[in-house]
């Protein structure tokens, strides 16, 4: 021990050197990780991250506030619905269960709708579960791009132009080639006829409620 002792006080300039250099790389090491962590938390490529007795869902916590910012927008144009922020994580939860959210991943969304402004957040809401969503608006763009890709759900509003029947129109004539393929409307109204009319004609939903359409996306499209 004094051998020890006697070299590191006889060496002490490069011992307090190679200290100073082992602090300045490891300022490095974690600077650099950081820099990693932040980049892949924005390109979405990691879920989670553990820090001790934590775990950040960052995916998961980001498609609850763009729900929530989605339904908040919404419920303006629709006075007697109220954000239920329980509901939405409720909702959201079950898309990063393990299984669905890997089956998530990827799934493309057709929108119809003439006006998409309209639905930016929602999009955006739908994007933060892995979804690929494309937009259109009219029924002819619509079918137009069923020719030239697969999509495995479509969201339709209902009047588009003076039509007020151009979500029954687009609907009609995907069933004429595809039964199965989910439809769902997404409409001002959410009245009792209006959902048995679209179930007689083949859709999945009829809705007002941002929250039900949100919950029915992830509801057709978590299995394989």
């Amino acid at each position: 021990m004094t051998d020890i002792l006697n070299f590191l006080q006889t060496h002490k300039t490069y011992v307090d050197l190679a200290v100073a250099l082992s602090a300045i790389v490891n300022l490095l090491c974690w600077f650099l990780g950081i820099v990693l962590l932040v980049r892949a938390w924005r390109l979405n490529a990691i879920q989670s991250i553990s820090v001790g007795p934590m775990n950040i869902r960052w995916q998961e916590a980001e498609a609850v506030e763009a729900t929530a910012a989605a339904a908040r927008n919404w419920q303006s144009s629709v006075p007697d619905q109220k954000v239920d922020v329980p509901r939405i994580r409720a909702t959201i939860a079950q898309a990063f269960e393990q299984q669905i959210a890997d089956n998530l991943v990827g799934k493309a969304i057709l929108w119809v709708d003439d006006n998409p402004g309209n639905n930016l957040l929602a999009v955006r809401a739908l994007r933060r579960l892995q979804l690929d969503v494309v937009q259109a608006t009219s029924t002819e763009a619509g079918l137009t791009a069923l020719t030239e890709r697969r999509f495995d759900l479509i969201i339709s509003d209902m009047g588009r132009g003076d039509n007020m029947r151009a979500g029954y129109e687009l609907l009609e004539a995907i069933r004429k080639h595809d039964r199965t393929l989910p439809f769902l409307i997404f409409a001002g109204s959410d009245s009792a006829e209006f959902r048995r009319e679209a179930a007689e004609r083949g859709a999945q939903l009829s809705t007002n409620d941002m929250i039900e359409l949100i919950d029915r996306v992830i509801h057709h499209l978590k299995a394989d």
